[in-house]
């Protein structure tokens, strides 16, 4: 089947904004050669993709079965695009970097800053999600690379380590807690604690741990909003578990005290595609990643942290060589 690239672009600006002459300006063609267009993708798979209405249209179940097909295959052609123009000269395009919330409050200025002024033609888009949701979206394709936890399936991705940090018991102020002194995983068991809602990976760290110790846990609050439960924690309503990365600062403010706990640690990882190619500005990005985790760890800006450098694991295996 031969397949116009242009097809796919049309296809998707109408998908996303279900309105024919809307489509039409945002790519600057006219509206009867943009139905034509899509007239046509209809009649290649033998089936109506939209149905019109007054105000617009609307997707079929075939259509949005189609968009999900050719999302990964957009992705792979921009970058694609993007490689060529990069092997003649400076780098340009665009990279999307996935990061979840913990991580995002100490590496994700410093990883933008140093992008943007090695690379100022290349564009980086940032998703925030959950460390989960965030592996779908490189596995989908719809993001370049992901920086994710390690408790997370890799299948279909490659990943590389990037630093182990303890996970810390957070209290009020003045709870008491020290980042010098370890707190004894059965003190959970104890202490009204506010966490995330299950399947979320950092619930599942203190699940595990706690029914390996026989422990169950005292829940007083669910939420999935990191701002939100250092709030209420600051307010003294419960106690909360966080990877070290996520309130550093807010602790040396003096707004959280924290205590390692136990020997509990996370390992965070940046994720990409094993099943197809990496673009030279995802590769770019990787590289100043990893820089930037290094120059924290190393200037003491991430002080509870170790350096992780291994073999790529692919698929749940390790292999010599990296992007």
């Amino acid at each position: 089947m031969t397949f116009d690239i242009r097809k796919i672009e049309y296809f998707l600006e109408v998908m996303e904004r279900c309105n024919i002459s809307s489509a039409a300006e945002a790519l600057r063609v006219s509206q009867p050669t943009l139905s034509r267009q899509i007239h046509d993708l209809e009649q290649q798979f033998n089936a109506t993709l939209f149905v019109r209405h007054g105000r617009g249209v609307i997707p079929t179940e075939a259509g949005r079965r189609l968009r999900e097909g050719l999302r990964g295959l957009d992705q792979q052609f921009r970058a694609l695009r993007d490689d060529v123009a990069a092997a003649a000269g400076e780098p340009s395009g665009g990279v999307a970097l996935g990061i979840p919330p913990s991580p995002r409050m100490l590496l994700g200025v410093s990883i933008v800053r140093s992008f943007c002024t090695a690379y100022p033609k290349v564009a980086i888009r940032l998703c925030e999600q959950t460390s989960g949701d965030i592996r779908d979206l490189v596995a989908r394709g719809e993001v370049d690379l992901g920086i994710i936890n390690s408790n997370e399936p890799i299948q279909g991705l490659t990943s590389q380590r990037l630093a182990t940090e303890p996970m810390l018991l957070v209290g009020p102020p003045d709870s008491g807690l020290s980042l010098d002194m370890a707190t004894p995983i059965e003190r959970l068991a104890d202490l009204p604690l506010i966490l995330t809602t299950r399947p979320n990976s950092l619930r599942r760290i203190v699940d595990s741990e706690m029914q390996h110790q026989k422990l169950r846990p005292r829940i007083r609050v669910e939420a999935n909003t990191l701002p939100l439960m250092t709030d209420l924690v600051k307010q003294g309503l419960g106690y909360t578990v966080l990877p070290s990365c996520s309130v550093l600062s807010l602790v040396k403010a003096g707004q959280l005290s924290a205590s390692p706990l136990g020997a509990l640690q996370i390992t965070w990882t940046i994720a990409y595609p094993s099943n197809r190619g990496v673009s030279v500005a995802a590769q770019l990005l990787l590289k100043i990643i990893q820089r930037t985790v290094d120059a924290l760890i190393e200037n003491g800006e991430w002080p509870l942290a170790q350096l992780e450098r291994d073999c790529a694991e692919v698929d749940g295996r390790y292999e010599e060589g990296a992007v």
